[in-house]
């Protein structure tokens, strides 16, 4: 099965120098910084980053996949963050299809909003299955602390995935406005 790369601004090297510098902060950088309990989870970061440019079917196998690495990697249950991030990134790309890749202001509402949603259920099910203690630190802790770490650790990458139209500088033109809106009547 070959994967097609709908975004023409994101080639195949750099998605390999996205996944491979994700993959080697992921294994190297997350399990040794901690923010009140929170770690980095970079393969959450890759698969939001890369849901922005890649279509949905390609989503599904990187988000499945990425997830499996982290399950491998940490101490939750096997199968976890696969699912979530086979779905996040399968909706994170069908939610995004229209937008500009890069950052800006619905790019980064999107992550945003995925990356919290990831990491609140991830807590919730450790909870539920009795790896989590308190609700608090589970949520509220370890929750909010991951997503905040989650979110500043995939701006540069989201930078990386965007289009080169994205990347220019920083006016207003670079960051999706004054390109129209894919509602016909928000211009």
């Amino acid at each position: 099965m070959a994967f097609e790369l709908s975004s023409p601004g994101l080639s195949r090297r750099r998605l390999s120098g996205i996944a491979a510098a994700c993959i080697l902060l992921h294994l190297a950088l997350a399990p040794q910084v901690q923010l009140f309990g929170g770690v980095f989870n970079f393969m959450l970061v890759l698969t939001v980053s890369l849901a922005i440019s890649l279509d949905s079917r390609t989503m599904v196998y990187v988000g499945f996949f990425s997830g499996f690495l982290y399950d491998l990697t940490t101490t939750g249950p096997v199968g976890l963050m696969s699912l979530l991030l086979a779905l996040v990134g399968y909706g994170v790309a069908l939610v995004s299809r229209g937008l500009a890749s890069g950052v800006g202001m619905e790019t980064l509402r999107i992550v945003i909003a995925a990356i919290l949603g990831v990491n609140l259920i991830y807590s919730i099910v450790l909870l539920g299955l009795g790896v989590e203690s308190s609700a608090l630190t589970a949520i509220g802790v370890h929750g909010l602390a991951s997503t905040v770490l989650d979110v500043l650790a995939s701006i540069p990458f989201l930078l990386m995935a965007g289009s080169p139209a994205a990347q220019r500088g920083f006016s207003p033109r670079g960051f999706g406005y004054g390109r129209g809106s894919r509602f016909k009547g928000l211009k």
